[in-house]
C-alpha cells in the first residue's frame, strides 16, 4: 500500500513542504513548463493533474502571483 505524504495539502502547501517552492515559482516566471510539471509531479500530482495545472497558470500570469 502507498502512503501519500501530500493527501489533503494545497498546491502551496505540497511545495513548500517538499522545498520546492521557490523553484516552482522561478519556473512559472520563466515560463519554464517542463521543470513545473517535474515539480508538480515530485508532490504527488498525476502527470494529467500537473499538465493542467501548470498550463492554467501560465495562461495567466497573474494567477501565480501568489507563489512569488
Amino acid at each position: 500500500m502507498s502512503v501519500q505524504k501530500y493527501m489533503g495539502m494545497s498546491l502551496t502547501d505540497r511545495l513548500a513542504q517538499s522545498g520546492s517552492l521557490e523553484a516552482f515559482s522561478k519556473a512559472l516566471r520563466e515560463k519554464d513548463e517542463a521543470t513545473a510539471l517535474a515539480l508538480l509531479i515530485n508532490v504527488e500530482f498525476t502527470h494529467e493533474q500537473a499538465s493542467d495545472t501548470v498550463k492554467s497558470l501560465l495562461l495567466d500570469p497573474n494567477s501565480y502571483r501568489n507563489f512569488s
